[in-house]
């Protein structure tokens, strides 16, 4: 796969009331290094303000670094609890990333990620989430 992707991401949170859905497409920059699809993108939230991510996909796991708006580190591993401080506008809020289930299917030009997991906060059910990613050659997308 080429550097140039295209990335399309869809989180679903559900907090306890209705579902929201958030889709994020964007082009930015893919690499493959220590084992590792490494993909790094911007999105933007309602303000306009910025947040960089980066996505490490492996096997058998996946780790989110955000930085901007807000800030943190999720590491998801199938069947563990990780821990992740996450800095927002409002303060810090320290999370419980409970993995359900994480599959990666790599093709040629392409890679899906299926994820699907809990957040917990003061060991609380904050919300119950899934991320559906689709990243392929940036060449290969029509407009």
């Amino acid at each position: 796969m080429k550097q140039n992707i295209q990335i399309s991401l869809l989180g679903i949170q559900n907090a306890g009331s209705e579902p929201e859905a958030i889709l994020t497409k964007t082009a930015r920059d893919y690499c493959f290094e220590n084992g590792f699809h490494k993909i790094l993108y911007c999105e933007l939230d309602e303000n306009g303000t910025a947040t960089d991510n980066l996505l490490f996909l492996s096997e058998t796991e996946m780790r989110l670094s955000k930085s901007g708006s807000v800030a943190g580190r999720f590491l998801f591993i199938p069947g563990e609890k990780t821990v992740a401080d996450y800095l927002t506008p409002f303060g810090k809020i320290a999370f419980e990333a409970e993995t359900e289930t994480y599959h990666l299917d790599r093709k040629e030009d392409e890679l899906n990620v299926q994820l699907k997991y809990k957040l917990y906060a003061g060991n609380q059910l904050f919300s119950e989430n899934t991320l559906t990613i689709h990243v392929c050659n940036a060449d290969l997308v029509s407009e």
